[in-house]
């Protein structure tokens, strides 16, 4: 019975989602069976602009799902990723009566002695509302911001996700454009990114490694956490007194320099994603606040994104290369890192790279778009089975949100100037362990930072293949396929000069292994 009424939910959600006209990408439709190929060409919808709205009468868990695939266009088209992006997240606030009875859950019955005023709803979303609200510090009153979860969340999500591994099972079994695309583990990791923003502990945690992380920067500044008022259902935080992104007519009236702004909110995306490799990865309009000095201060911290030092790396080399017109040394990245599969043609895939690069050169660099350079690089990787890589297509889908918000402000905004000297730092970010030698450029040359680029390239390189090397090891010991055993059978006798080499190969293997993991 329970097995019907989750298939009946799916299939309710899906008929409502088929009157979108170009729901299901070509490239998924193609690979299903031809009998289900000819029954949606002949009742395929003729037309349809409602997705949003149809995905808000799905709930909560369905718009995110929405929200989630617009970073997601080497699945969707990038047609309809545009098209999601635009997603209106605006819902009906949830009564207050619900405010109350989550305030008594997470403070207790004497919760107006912690908050003194409590106003209605200036916002509410899918996941969660805001209220503002006044609390008092040492006699003092002060104006914070509520984040309240909407009731029931948590099993509504549960019961939407048990759904979507349903449909994703099922879309897996009849597409292998669907299996090679990953579906189920698309859902696994919209369930992770679900669960991290029902725990307002865990945004807040955010928001304060993020405080931590700018502490030394001007241009940016974080609203304060309140601890002691913060629960799992429930977020405080320091309210914000500034102009909305979205007020250019007032910040103009105030004479806020527009550069400045522009220049503030790039260079805010830049630090923390290449510097700090912990990015704010909801950076539209209505999530950044102006002060009146041109001060940036993001707000809203439920969606971040992580880079690693190697996925930092990876971002200067390749948009290094497309600087240096370098497309073989972008294509060797792209192998030597693993992200393309060695039986695809290199050469091919460096004439494909030109073909993004070359229409670039010559132009203005305000002109060029950072995150549709990526976006386009993410495209032709894909076309030669580049591994899904979710942290470059969030980090690239945030990139282009930005540098409209920014190019807004500063439509001459270039960004290339900003980030050069933030990609040129990565050696000296934190944890990054090879470059404890900082540079100096006074008394290193070039040639001496290239030969240095150059080892800690090669350290990489070995260290993963060492990591492939041992994922030939099982449980079991080293897995060997039928043939070599045959050919082994074969040649068993083997003189004891030869097995004397072959046994000091797999020592050092085994003990450069041991001595990269130490």
């Amino acid at each position: 019975m329970f097995g019907f009424f989750k298939t009946f939910r799916l299939l309710r959600g899906l008929l409502i989602l088929s009157r979108e006209k170009n729901l299901i990408p070509d490239n998924i439709l193609k690979s299903f069976p031809r009998v289900i190929q000819i029954y949606y060409k002949i009742f395929s919808p003729e037309g349809h602009d409602g997705l949003s709205k149809s995905l808000q009468k799905l709930g909560p868990t369905w718009i995110k799902m929405g929200q989630f695939l617009s970073t997601r266009p080497d699945i969707i088209g990038n047609k309809l990723s545009a098209h999601l992006r635009e997603l209106q997240d605006s819902l009906p606030p949830f009564h207050k009566k619900y405010v109350e009875e989550s305030l008594i859950e997470s403070f207790g019955k004497n919760y107006k002695s912690k908050f003194k005023k409590i106003g209605e709803p200036i916002a509410a979303a899918s996941i969660a509302q805001v209220h503002k609200a006044i609390i008092e510090i040492n006699g003092v009153s002060q104006a914070v911001a509520i984040k309240i979860l909407r009731p029931d969340i948590g099993r509504k999500i549960e019961r939407d996700l048990e759904d979507f591994y349903l449909g994703a099972r099922i879309l897996e079994k009849i597409s292998p454009e669907a299996r090679r695309l990953r579906v189920v583990e698309i859902v696994r990791t919209l369930e992770e990114s679900l669960f991290m923003e029902i725990d307002l502990r865990l945004e807040a945690a955010a928001q304060s490694e993020i405080i931590e992380n700018t502490e030394n920067d001007k241009f940016i500044e974080i609203p304060r956490v309140f601890w002691d008022l913060t629960t799992k259902n429930i977020l405080t935080t320091e309210w914000v007194d500034s102009n909305s992104s979205k007020s250019l007519n007032k910040i103009r009236k105030k004479n806020i320099d527009f550069n400045e702004i522009g220049e503030n909110i790039m260079k805010t995306f830049l630090i923390l994603a290449i510097r700090d490799g912990f990015f704010h990865a909801d950076m539209h309009q209505g999530n950044l606040f102006i002060k009146d000095d041109a001060t940036i201060i993001p707000v809203d911290f439920g969606i971040m994104g992580r880079l690693s030092v190697q996925s930092r790396r990876y971002l200067l080399e390749i948009l290094t290369g497309f600087v240096k017109k370098d497309y073989k040394k972008i294509a060797d990245i792209h192998f030597e890192a693993g992200y393309i599969p060695e039986d695809q043609d290199r050469d091919k895939f460096s004439q494909a790279l030109r073909a993004i690069g070359e229409p670039i050169q010559g132009q203005d660099s305000d002109n060029i778009s950072m995150g549709h350079l990526l976006s386009q690089l993410l495209e032709v990787t894909s076309q030669f089975k580049m591994k899904t890589q979710p942290q470059l297509l969030l980090l690239q889908k945030t990139m282009v949100v930005t540098e409209g918000v920014a190019r807004e402000f500063n439509p001459k905004l270039n960004i290339w100037n900003l980030s050069k000297p933030i990609l040129d730092s990565l050696t000296t970010i934190k944890d990054f362990q090879p470059s404890k030698f900082l540079f100096n450029e006074t008394s290193l040359n070039a040639n001496a930072r290239e030969i240095y680029t150059s080892i800690i390239r090669d350290i990489e390189k070995t260290k993963n293949d060492f990591n492939k090397i041992k994922k030939a090891f099982g449980e079991d010991g080293l897995k060997i396929d039928k043939n070599s055993l045959r050919l082994i059978k074969e040649k068993r006798k083997v003189e004891f000069n030869s097995f004397r080499a072959y046994f000091l190969i797999i020592s050092t293997v085994i003990l450069s292994i041991l001595l990269i993991n130490k």
